[in-house]
């Protein structure tokens, strides 16, 4: 995404006042001096909360880890170096399973493509009082295109909070889900370790599990 500005400055620069020898001139004589600047940026923000799946310790940890793995790689997650990650609309989460470490990032980007421009007057349009009407000009318009960077900066990490904000909802249900899946599962391996399991009662729309086993 970019975004462009086309800004004029009104307040012009009024005459070098070092060239007093021109002082009364008629301001008629005086040149008009405009300058431009632009600035082309990618910018970014983002924003993220941690937290911890509490899954309890039915089985063994490594285990436990794969169970957590294989329920997150069903609902779209992928494996890359020991953790999971998914990434839907700029939101970015990242599941450890040893430790069941959760991070929640959002970011956002954008293109900026600045340009501003200001004038001014001086006695001469190429000579001292010119060049220096130049510089002040650019000198304050790249103060201006910094202060729009930062302030479309401030914007974005704005809306980095917001989209972080609206995916935590949908994300803390479909986690409880996760937790729900896993435990029951370590629970039906558990049983099935102990014994014949003789029944099984599930209901996944409130997660409770019922077992019997014959010792």
């Amino acid at each position: 995404m970019s975004r462009a500005y086309q800004i004029r400055l009104q307040e012009s620069l009024k005459l070098d006042d070092r060239n007093e020898q021109h002082e009364g001139a008629d301001m008629s004589r005086a040149y008009r001096i405009r300058v431009r600047e632009s600035l082309n940026r990618d910018i970014a923000a983002s924003d993220q909360i941690s937290t911890c799946l509490e899954l309890l310790d039915i089985l063994p940890e490594d285990q436990m880890a794969d169970l957590l793995a294989g329920e997150l790689q069903r609902r779209g997650f992928e494996s890359r170096d020991g953790k999971l990650y998914r990434e839907q609309d700029g939101v970015r989460v990242v599941v450890d399973p040893q430790s069941g470490q959760i991070t929640i990032e959002a970011e956002q980007t954008e293109r900026l493509q600045l340009q501003v421009e200001a004038e001014g007057r001086a006695w001469d349009d190429i000579g001292p009082s010119s060049e220096n009407i130049r510089n002040q000009l650019s000198k304050n318009l790249r103060k201006d295109l910094e202060r729009i960077s930062e302030e479309e900066k401030n914007r974005l990490q704005l809306q980095a909070s917001e989209k972080l904000e609206a995916s935590l909802e949908q994300l803390r249900r479909e986690l409880d889900e996760v937790v729900n899946r896993v435990t029951a599962e370590a629970l039906k391996q558990k049983a099935a370790s102990m014994g014949q399991i003789k029944e099984l009662t599930e209901d996944e729309r409130t997660g409770s599990l019922t077992i019997k086993l014959e010792l």
